[in-house]
Parts: C-alpha cells; structure tokens; sequence
C-alpha cells in the first residue's frame, strides 16, 4: 500500500492565498453569493482540504464589525462570523462524505474554518485538522473547548515587537467566561512586510497572506535542510 499523503503547511498557506485570486484550480468553489461565506473544496488522493476566503467584499466587512456574541449549538460566537455557516456545513459535509478532510482559512475566513471545525464536530465528523492563519477569535470559551478537540494550528505573523492585529480582535470586555479566545494556542512565524507597507497600514501589514505563505514555506525549507543534515 502506497503511504498516506498530506499536504504540508505551507502547500495549505498557499491554497488559502489561491482563493483570492482565482476560481480555477479547485475541486469545487463557493464564491458565496447567496449567503457571504466564500470557500473553496481542494481534492487530492488522500484528502480533502475546506479553504476559507479572507474578507474582500463589503459584506465581508460588515460581517467582521458585527462583534455581538450569539449563542448558536457549539457555544457563543462572533454573529458576523457565524452568518451563513450552518448552510455551509450541510455543504461541506454532503460534498466529503466518507473522505478525510482538513479545514484552512485566513482572516476571516480562519474565524469561518474554527466554526466549521466545532460544526462538523457536533455532527460526528472529525477533521484531521484545522490549519489557519492571521486568525480572528472566533468565540467565548464555551465554543473553543469544542473547536480545539480537533488538532489545530494557528498561525500569526510577526516581527520583534510587531505581529498581525487581526489575531488580537474582537477585543473582550470582560474575562473568563464572557472572552473571546482562540480555540488553540497562537503559533508565531515571521515574514516582515515592505517598510511601504508598514508605513501604510502599520502592525496591519503583518497580515497579508502572502507573508503567511513566505514564512510557511521558509519554515518547510528550515525542516528539509535540518532532515538532510540528520542523515
């Protein structure tokens, strides 16, 4: 039997930065039209990857303002997060029956991948993993406990003192039960951005995806080399 293949972290980052800008490529595409959630369905032997697109529209954007806290079956979520994903899990799960599924987002459509994770979840379906980046948090305490029993990754991009914003947001006015977190502990990478673009947008240049798929991909070369000296 031939071994099991998975795609690695950074062919994932540069999946996630594929949905912006393309509808080619992909198994299957979902450009959202009718319910604002953007996702894209990646097959290969072994796997199928879920890949969640970042904010790009205005809905996109009101959606992220929309901070209120709903209580929904996996716990308290972000309401502009949470729009749309029901239809998108019955989706999800029609299209993978019976496969092995990994699930990816960036930005908002990291928020989109964790939600997706505590619905497949409570739908008896475990992923082999959740893999984001330059993730927003998603929800309180309750929905993370759900989320984090799939194995996950997410990644924030920074430099010295500096990393991506969009990883601290929504802020929490309160703590403990009633604070948003991320489902599992923030992995940091580095890819310092353009001084052009830091001097635009300041920490918010850290959030691009492209530097997420650069300091992925440094990190699988870092990986290679140490594995050839090992031999």
């Amino acid at each position: 039997m031939s071994e099991v293949q998975y795609p690695a972290d950074a062919e994932i980052a540069a999946l996630c930065g594929q949905i912006y800008k393309t509808t080619s490529g992909f198994t299957y595409l979902d450009e959202g039209a009718d319910d604002g959630v953007c996702w894209a369905l990646h097959r290969t032997d072994d796997v199928d990857v879920i890949v969640f697109r970042g904010s790009v529209t205005l809905q996109d954007w009101v959606r992220d303002l929309v901070a209120v806290a709903i209580p929904t079956s996996i716990g308290r979520i972000h309401a502009g997060f949470w729009f749309g994903m029901e239809k998108t899990c019955s989706e999800v799960r029609s299209l993978t029956a019976g496969r092995q599924v990994i699930v990816a987002g960036h930005s908002l459509g990291a928020a989109h991948a964790s939600i997706l994770t505590g619905l497949l979840v409570e739908s008896r379906i475990r992923p082999l993993a959740r893999v984001v980046f330059g993730e927003p948090k998603p929800g309180f305490r309750d929905a993370a406990e759900i989320i984090r029993s799939v194995p996950g990754r997410s990644y924030r991009n920074g430099y010295k003192l500096h990393h991506d914003l969009v990883t601290d947001l929504p802020f929490s006015l309160s703590s403990g039960e009633y604070e948003y977190v991320h489902p599992t502990a923030i992995i940091p990478v580095s890819c310092r951005p353009p001084d052009k673009l830091i001097t635009e947008f300041g920490d918010l240049a850290y959030h691009g995806i492209d530097l997420y798929q650069e300091a992925l991909s440094a990190l699988e070369n870092d990986k290679s080399r140490e594995a050839k000296r090992a031999l």
